[in-house]
């Protein structure tokens, strides 16, 4: 963990183990400011430990303690943070140079000026130091709970933008002067991907995978839709959605609680007007992201959506309504889900066998 500057050297040897084909982790309500509102609107990510949780022996009942300091974090999220912070290695030990804080060391990854801060002899054996896994899982869980609340008071101030856990992951990685300087998650390197990596891991430690407060919900109302051409390849190229053929204007809804963090035209002609099968892009569109690396994505809107980037979505508020700007032949919804916080192809995932993995048939 960086108390400055970037981490210089990665860590080497990673736990490998498969993802499951849907990843959804719980979340927890959030009201620090009695305003009514979930100041996370889509919850905390991850949840209890499940009883096989990778994690080596003796250290899942300090991960549990560590996790439930705070409700702006759990176990899972601190297990997927140890992963990638040093594969769970309490002699990890990463090069920084002195005048970017020194090395980082042990489980958590703790500089030594944020340990002198953090660290303290968590476990009564005598020894406070980095190096010590069970002191060290319960520094991380320490800090992380006064970052989330440092970040939702930026939020609050106008200081910082973007989702509360992901500004507080950024700042665990590089410090919190270099997120106070971007006025949130930064643009770019390792402080930009880290939160990312961290939620990408949850769903290996979470208990059995539960549906985010809200829940998941087709993305159109039902009898107002068909299930047209599906995921798979298409014209030498990878369909990376599913087309659900609807009348204009339909609302369409968001999946699931979360964040929109795209909203755009993208058509070669503009999204003023119906396209074509001979032009290009998505027309008005717009990504979420979801508790676990989820994004959904929805594209041919009839006109600009009803939401902003930034903004806080529940389960099923709507979006948008259905149209046929961009690159299509007729009205239309195309619904992506992306995993691994992927917007990429290479993310993509078939909806409809998602959608029925959360327990919804279209």
């Amino acid at each position: 963990m960086q108390a400055g500057g970037l981490r210089a050297a990665a860590l080497a040897g990673a736990l490998l183990i498969a993802l499951p084909l849907v990843i959804i982790a719980g979340m927890v309500s959030v009201d620090a400011n009695n305003d009514g509102v979930d100041d996370y609107a889509g919850g905390v990510t991850g949840g209890a430990l499940r009883p096989d949780a990778p994690i080596p022996a003796g250290f899942a009942s300090w991960v549990n303690r560590a996790g439930a300091l705070c409700t702006d974090i759990t176990p899972a999220l601190l297990a997927a943070q140890i992963e990638t912070e040093s594969s769970w290695n309490p002699q990890a030990r990463a090069y920084n140079p002195p005048e970017r804080g020194g090395d980082a060391m042990g489980l958590a990854q703790f500089q030594q000026g944020t340990w002198d801060s953090w660290g303290r002899d968590f476990d009564g054996d005598g020894d406070a130091s980095p190096f010590d896994p069970e002191d060290a899982i319960m520094a991380m869980g320490t800090l992380m709970c006064d970052l989330t609340r440092w970040a939702r008071a930026g939020l609050g101030d106008g200081s910082l933008s973007g989702d509360p856990l992901d500004v507080a992951l950024a700042a665990y990685n590089c410090g919190r002067g270099c997120v106070q300087a971007a006025g949130g998650v930064p643009a770019s390197g390792q402080a930009r991907a880290y939160p990312a990596k961290v939620r990408s891991k949850v769903a290996r430690y979470a208990a059995v995978p539960v549906v985010a407060a809200g829940g998941w919900t087709f993305p159109l109302p039902r009898g107002q839709y068909a299930v047209g051409s599906g995921f798979g390849p298409r014209g030498g190229r990878l369909h990376a959605g599913v087309d659900l053929m609807a009348r204009k204007e339909v609302p369409i809804l968001a999946a699931a609680a979360g964040q929109v963090i795209l909203v755009r035209c993208n058509s070669s002609i503009g999204c003023h007007t119906d396209g074509g099968i001979n032009v290009s892009g998505c027309g008005w569109y717009v990504d979420i992201r979801h508790a676990g690396g989820i994004i959904t994505r929805y594209c041919h809107m009839i006109r600009q959506p009803s939401v902003r980037a930034g903004q806080q979505v529940a389960s099923g508020q709507r979006i948008g309504e259905v149209g046929s700007t961009g690159n299509s032949s007729g009205p239309h919804l195309h619904f992506e889900v992306h995993l691994n916080d992927d917007r990429s192809n290479a993310g993509a995932v078939d909806p409809i066998a998602f959608l029925r993995g959360v327990g919804i048939t279209p």
